[in-house]
């Protein structure tokens, strides 16, 4: 909390591009990922990979001034300044691309499972459905392991200016456990997080109703915000955890 604090301009500016992001999205509506007969659509998961990416550039500053800060002690827009714009393009341009690909990886897994996960929600899993949902999970838990193991890549850029993959494996696999834990626990917290906010969230829409904003962009506007914010949070947590992990291993 105290680096969203310290960095709470960029986070601002972050929870502002995501409404906008959002009220963008709510006036372009993307086909569904499912048609009625339950068949994926492809041009929908594309869409869905594109707004991916798009909502993820907003809290790519957010990453980056939190980098800055664990590792310099530089707070703020200062954070921003501090390698000049060269080298906030070149940390934006890895994790665009961690990003897509992470859009990429979320979206084959709704397009393969996403009708298996529905069968569940209505209690009707047979053999088959059931092998392939493990498959999945397993699947997903390798992804993750990869992420802790290449995680630390923002984090040797700051440092080093530069990010050689044996360098980055390296801290992966020698705070192997201690990235694991915690970024396991980031992930467990944010669901209940976000279970948390969600009665605020209601009385936030409803003062805003009662002020004379309609409800749906009320609604809108407060998700949105909110989203971000825990987006910003999970962001900084993350970037503090691969940034302690590397200060470690140097």
């Amino acid at each position: 909390m105290a680096l969203m604090w310290q960095g709470r301009g960029i986070v601002a500016i972050s929870v502002l591009l995501t409404v906008l992001i959002s009220g963008l999205g709510s006036v372009m509506p993307g086909p569904a990922l499912l048609d009625a007969e339950g068949s994926t659509n492809l041009m929908a998961a594309i869409w869905q990979v594109i707004w991916f990416a798009i909502y993820a550039i907003p809290l790519i500053p957010v990453a980056y001034v939190s980098h800055i800060a664990v590792l310099r002690g530089e707070v703020g827009f200062a954070a921003m300044l501090s390698n000049g714009l060269a080298g906030v393009l070149y940390f934006a341009r890895g994790m665009m691309a961690a990003a897509l690909v992470v859009a990429v990886l979320g979206t084959l897994y709704q397009l393969v499972f996403v009708s298996d996960l529905l069968l569940m929600s209505t209690g009707r899993v047979d053999a088959s459905a059931a092998l392939r949902l493990g498959a999945g999970a397993v699947v997903a838990f390798l992804v993750f392991v990869l992420f802790v193991l290449l995680g630390a890549w923002g984090a040797m850029i700051v440092q080093a200016g530069q990010a050689r993959f044996g360098d980055v494996l390296a801290v992966g696999r020698r705070c192997f456990f201690y990235l694991f834990v915690r970024l396991l626990a980031v992930v467990l917290f944010l669901p209940i997080l976000s279970a948390l906010v969600l009665p605020v969230m209601g009385q936030v829409v409803a003062i805003l109703v009662a002020i004379g904003i309609p409800a749906d962009p009320a609604f809108l506007i407060v998700s949105a915000a909110f989203s971000a914010l825990i987006g910003c949070f999970a962001i900084v947590l993350i970037s503090l955890i691969f940034c302690r992990a590397s200060l470690r291993v140097k």
